[in-house]
């Protein structure tokens, strides 16, 4: 089939595009976000100049703080931030204890209303604050969230299209409520989402999709760290879409072309709102060709609540004992480079506080370069789990991940109402990925930080 039959079918919605299991007849309302969401453009500058706040504190994970953290990151790049942005992905209990909440407005958003981390931060925050006349919530219909957000009276409740899923969302309330709220310009983003060359994605999309096919998995992100957010986005559609039934498009954000493994590669850059518009939606449509040639269901995530639930048991008191090999983060590369085999990739999950990322990164570069016969990723935890956690768990058995947690995640930092805190909760769910990971019949080794 011609690439452009493909993208006209799919911006026509024909979900006979994907095999018969597919969730799509469910999950195909991103392809009508841009319209319906330029409905509401009217009423969200309104009510975004109607916020008093001048520092809107977004709690979420997955497509909810990725397509808001993409938005503050833009803005920061070109200047035009009206109000700060804080975006709260991590159960590290150093990233939520000392969260300034003077003048602060509060976002809680998760689709189903029931994702664990995004209720700890709002039991969290909405106990230090008190004030639910700065709580906001977003979410489906219906939703748990919803029910709370009504009886602890927020300001208001943003209603969620049901038939759009979390990282095809950036185009719907989960994204463009934080972006109002940061000042981009919604109107000229929406004038370039009617711009879009879809053909063109739908051709990349293809493209990668039909190199995995014949053994090439890896997708080299080409960004530079201004991109950071993007290319964080773009790692969750690509690998949360595609890694499943022992395939998937693993994704490697680097700043240029590295190592000597076959690889596709993938430009990731916004340099002005166009740019911007049309990556978000173009990966979108580029993510749906992509399923179709690989024989997958591109929206579905069958995996990814398989730790979670492991982590519930821990939580409630089961015992496991994921009984892991172990190194020293100096000697990591070392290691690496002795137990690897062919074709393998590393996967450093981090479950160490937002303000850690830059020493991530720094690490995945350095490992990389002495592992240059293998793509070498990284990422904070537990925001994985949301994200490239999909591909770990159903995609091809070729991962070596790495967990770096601490050996002292500090003072103790109580979950209100939920009989546990942060530090509990953060590596129960470090042990819960251990033995889902090994379950899965992937490696796993842990670096346990001072």
């Amino acid at each position: 089939m011609a690439t452009s039959d493909i993208a006209t079918r799919i911006l026509e919605g024909d979900a006979k595009l994907w095999v018969d299991t597919s969730v799509a007849p469910n999950r195909l309302g991103w392809l009508r976000a841009p319209e319906t969401t330029q409905e509401e453009l009217d009423d969200l500058h309104r009510w975004a100049e109607s916020v008093d706040q001048s520092h809107i504190l977004v709690l979420g994970m997955g497509g909810s703080s990725l397509g808001p953290r993409v938005f503050a990151e833009f803005l920061a790049n070109h200047g035009g931030a009206q109000r700060q942005v804080t975006i709260i992905d991590s159960t590290d209990p150093r990233s939520v204890a000392d969260i300034p909440l003077t003048d602060t407005a509060v976002i809680v958003s998760s689709k189903s209303g029931t994702t664990v981390e995004t209720e700890a931060y709002r039991r969290f925050f909405f106990e230090r604050l008190r004030r639910p006349d700065r709580f906001y919530a977003i979410t489906d219909p219906g939703t748990p969230l919803a029910e709370a957000a009504i009886e602890l009276g927020f300001k208001r409740i943003f209603s969620t299209p049901e038939d759009v899923g979390g990282r095809f969302s950036a185009l719907t309330y989960f994204g463009i409520v934080p972006a109002a709220l940061a000042g981009i310009d919604l109107v000229a983003l929406f004038e370039a989402l009617a711009k879009v060359d879809h053909s063109h994605w739908a051709d990349l999309g293809t493209e990668i999709a039909e190199a995995a096919l014949t053994g090439t998995i890896p997708v080299q992100l080409i960004r530079s760290e201004q991109d950071r957010a993007l290319g964080m986005w773009t790692e969750q559609i690509l690998a949360e879409s595609t890694g499943k039934e022992g395939k998937g498009l693993l994704p490697v954000p680097v700043a240029a072309k590295e190592g000597d493994y076959p690889r596709s590669t993938l430009p990731v850059a916004a340099k002005g709102i166009s740019e911007l518009a049309s990556h978000i939606f173009g990966m979108e449509v580029a993510i749906a060709a992509a399923g179709h040639v690989l024989g997958i269901d591109p929206f579905n995530e069958p995996d990814v609540g398989v730790s979670k639930a492991i982590t519930r048991r821990i939580l409630a008191g089961e015992k496991f004992d994921p009984k892991l090999p172990s190194t020293g983060i100096e000697d990591l590369a070392g290691y690496l480079e002795s137990e690897l085999s062919q074709g393998q990739y590393v996967a450093i999950s981090a479950y160490q506080p937002l303000h850690w990322e830059d020493e991530l990164y720094r690490l995945r570069d350095g490992i990389a370069a002495r592992l240059p016969l293998h793509p070498v990723t990284a990422g904070l935890a537990p925001r994985h789990l949301h994200s490239t956690g999909q591909l770990q768990k159903g995609g091809p058995k070729l991962a070596h991940v790495v967990q770096i947690v601490s050996a002292d995640y500090g003072a103790s930092v109580p979950i209100p109402d939920l009989g546990t805190n942060f530090n509990t909760l953060i590596r129960a769910q470090a042990d819960g990925d251990a033995v889902a990971l090994a379950e899965r019949g992937q490696r796993v080794t842990r670096v346990v930080l001072d």
